[in-house]
Formats: structure tokens, C-alpha cells, sequence
């Protein structure tokens, strides 16, 4: 149980305040309801801070899965005849996700205290962006609300899809590394100097591999704490450099020109611009607005600012395609099928084309580019343990009998 304090207005349209103890600002507000009082504000005592912090620690705990949920519930039962309210209510009791159970909860007072759906899922940023905000105002405002938000669980499904592709198909590699790197720091640092000093027995000169593998373990196993050191400080400059918005600039500048994977994100990065701006024009969502809003979906900043100037452009007569033409980034044939829709009045459609198209392309070149990473991976770590194998041997196969 929480204290939370109150201001409404009774009957007569007197404000009156008080404190009363509760589960959720939810039941504080059903309560004064039942009082035939009119909640004007509701704050859990503590400070708005401490609250802002806990709504954002349980926000981070939000799935995408579950949101894709929300949506979902939300749709069936609103195209069931079910009021706005009421389908929060439900939704919130069968969420299985605590953290999203108590956000939906907040979003059903807000509703429940003259907010419009969107209006009360702004106040959780975290949760719902601002393209689902967007969706629903215009759902809100057309009437076509269900549909909007088996738009919005079909766009999130495909995102997480997305990313679980991603995931799955680079995290064999990443074993693969993590195992092979293990390995060799296990030999260089605990088996290799065993076996020197059976070489300093032999009184014999080594070859120069010999020696060379001699001189690295030496410095893993006595001199560990510089290179754990030096690699500690070096990630420490590296992650405060990509926190400064020029070298954020830089690395994705440079992650553009990178052979083949600058190719995947940038046709990631298309595919997701494409299907949010689509989605919302076709919705209705005014153009400058749409714009606005899917400059914030691109994960990268060259292709952030591109989009950028499409609004000033635009708000001066010219168009999309001719913003993008600007700049050396977009594939000629993107910006030509923008233009076409651009003339024929088809431009939702257009882009909703254009994103599978360069989503199957990004996923095409995920799996050859993973399909060579592993026999890289494999080619490289037989390098590694050959020479260990050979710099071993080397000394046994050229030992001299004679030597004293």
C-alpha cells in the first residue's frame, strides 16, 4: 500500500484535497469516482522524482513481446464493441508482464481522467514511442482505431523478428571467438611456460618462432595486468568518444563504409525508414509530422540527419526523393521509386514496397556474410594454434645430439 494525495472536485465544483492509502494510482482514482468526485490530480507522496525514477525502472522491463500483446488484446477487444476504458481494464488484469501491467493500468486512469488514448500513452515514452503515439491519435481521430493497433503488433513482430535473426545468426561466431580466444590465452599463459622451461634444460638456441612465442607468453603471464589495464582504459576512452556526438558521427560514418556490412545497415536502416513513413501516410499522418517522427527510427546519425532536411525541403515545395538525392547514401533506385510515388500520388505504397524489398536484401547479405565468418573463424584459429603447434615442436625437430 502507497499514500497518495488527491485533488477533485465534488458536485457543486468545489476542489477538495486529501490523502487516502492505495495499491495504484488507478484505484485511488475509481474510488473518488465511486465518491461522485471528480479527480483533477493524483500524486503518490514521495515526490514526483522518486516516482519518475520507479516508472522508468519498470519501463526498462518492458519486452517488446509484450507489447506486441498490448496491441494485439487492445484490438480484439475495442472490435469487439468494447469500450476504450473498459478493454484497458481487462487488457491490464491478463498481462502477464508485471512492469507493462502497471503501465497499462496508469494509461487506464489517465484515459479514466478525460485523457485520449494517445495522450496517455505519451506519458510513457519509454514503452510506446513515438510512432505508435502518432498511429493511434490518427486511429483515434479516423475512427479506425483496431486496425492501427494490429498495424502497430504486426510493425513490432516484424522488428523483433528482425533483430532475432540478427541475433541467432551471429551468435555461433561470437562462441566460436569467445572459445578460440579462451583457448589460446589458456595456452600461451599456462601450458607454453611449462614447456620453456624444459627448452632451458636443453641448453640449445631456439628458433627465432621459438622465441617469438617465448617472448608473448612471457608477457601475458607475468605482465597481464598491462594488457588487462591497457584494454580497460582503451575501452573506457573508446565508449566516452561514441558518447560525444562527434565521434558517435564518426563511427557510424565509418560503419557506412565498412565492405558488406556497411551495405547491411544501410539497408536496414531503409527498410525501417521506409515502413514507418509508409505506415503513417497511409494512415493519414500529415507528411511533416511522419517526418518528424521517423527521423527518431533511424539507429544511425549520417542517415538521421539525411532525413532531417526532408521537413524544410519539403515545407519549401520540394519533395522527398529530391532531399535524399542530396545526399551520396541512398541507392539510386530507392530514390527513383520515392520520386515515381511522389508523382502518381502512391507514395504510402511505394514505401511499403520498398521495405521488404531491402529487409530481404539486409537478410540475404546477414547469411552469406555469416556463412564466410565461419570458415574464417576456423582458418584463423588453425593459424593460431599451427604456429603454437610448430613454435613447440620446431626446437624437439632441430635438437642437436652433439650439443653439450
Amino acid at each position: 500500500m502507497s499514500l497518495f494525495k488527491y485533488e477533485a472536485k465534488d458536485a457543486k465544483g468545489q476542489l477538495i484535497a486529501g490523502a487516502m492509502d492505495a495499491e495504484s494510482r488507478a484505484m485511488v482514482i475509481t474510488r473518488l469516482q465511486a465518491m461522485n468526485y471528480f479527480p483533477v490530480k493524483v500524486q503518490q507522496e514521495g515526490g514526483e522524482s522518486r516516482v519518475s525514477g520507479l516508472a522508468n525502472l519498470l519501463r526498462s522491463r518492458v519486452g517488446s513481446s509484450d507489447v506486441c500483446d498490448f496491441y494485439r488484446q487492445m484490438a480484439d477487444l475495442i472490435t469487439a464493441g468494447i469500450a476504450l476504458i473498459k478493454s484497458l481494464q481487462i487488457v491490464s488484469n491478463q498481462l502477464t508482464s508485471p512492469a507493462l501491467r502497471k503501465v497499462v493500468s496508469a494509461v487506464a486512469a489517465d484515459v479514466q481522467g478525460g485523457d485520449t488514448f494517445g495522450q496517455a500513452l505519451e506519458r510513457h515514452p519509454k514503452v510506446f514511442p513515438k510512432l505508435a503515439v502518432a498511429l493511434v491519435n490518427s486511429g483515434e481521430s479516423g475512427g479506425f482505431l483496431p486496425d492501427i493497433l494490429q498495424q502497430l503488433a504486426a510493425f513490432s513482430e516484424l522488428e523483433e523478428e528482425l533483430k532475432g535473426k540478427i541475433r541467432a545468426a551471429l551468435a555461433y561466431p561470437l562462441i566460436m571467438v569467445f572459445v578460440a580466444t579462451a583457448v589460446v590465452i589458456f595456452l600461451m599463459s599456462f601450458v607454453i611456460p611449462k614447456i620453456v622451461g624444459i627448452y632451458a634444460e636443453m641448453n640449445q638456441d631456439l628458433p627465432f618462432i621459438t622465441i617469438l612465442l617465448i617472448k608473448i607468453s612471457s608477457l601475458m603471464g607475468r605482465q597481464w595486468y598491462f594488457l588487462v589495464g591497457g584494454a580497460a582504459i582503451g575501452a573506457v576512452a573508446l565508449w566516452r568518444f561514441m558518447r560525444s556526438k562527434e565521434g558517435r558521427r564518426f563511427v557510424h560514418r565509418l560503419a557506412l563504409r565498412l565492405p558488406v556490412f556497411g551495405q547491411i545497415i544501410l539497408k536496414r536502416e531503409i527498410s525501417r525508414f521506409a515502413r514507418t513513413f509508409g505506415q503513417m501516410l497511409k494512415n493519414g499522418v500529415p507528411i511533416l509530422q511522419a517526418l518528424e517522427i521517423v527521423k527518431d527510427v533511424a539507429t544511425n546519425d549520417v542517415v538521421r540527419e539525411a532525413i532531417e532536411q526532408a521537413p524544410p525541403d519539403i515545407a519549401q515545395g520540394g519533395g522527398v526523393s529530391g532531399t535524399l538525392r542530396k545526399h551520396d547514401l541512398f541507392p539510386l533506385g530507392m530514390i527513383n521509386m520515392i520520386a515515381i510515388g511522389e508523382e502518381t500520388g502512391r507514395l504510402p505504397d511505394v514505401l511499403l514496397q520498398i521495405a521488404p524489398s531491402y529487409e530481404a536484401q539486409a537478410d540475404r547479405a546477414v547469411k552469406t556474410v555469416t556463412s564466410l565468418i565461419e570458415p574464417l573463424i576456423i582458418l584463423c584459429m588453425g593459424l593460431v594454434v599451427g604456429f603454437i603447434v610448430i613454435a613447440m615442436l620446431l626446437p624437439i625437430l632441430t635438437i642437436n645430439p652433439t650439443a653439450q
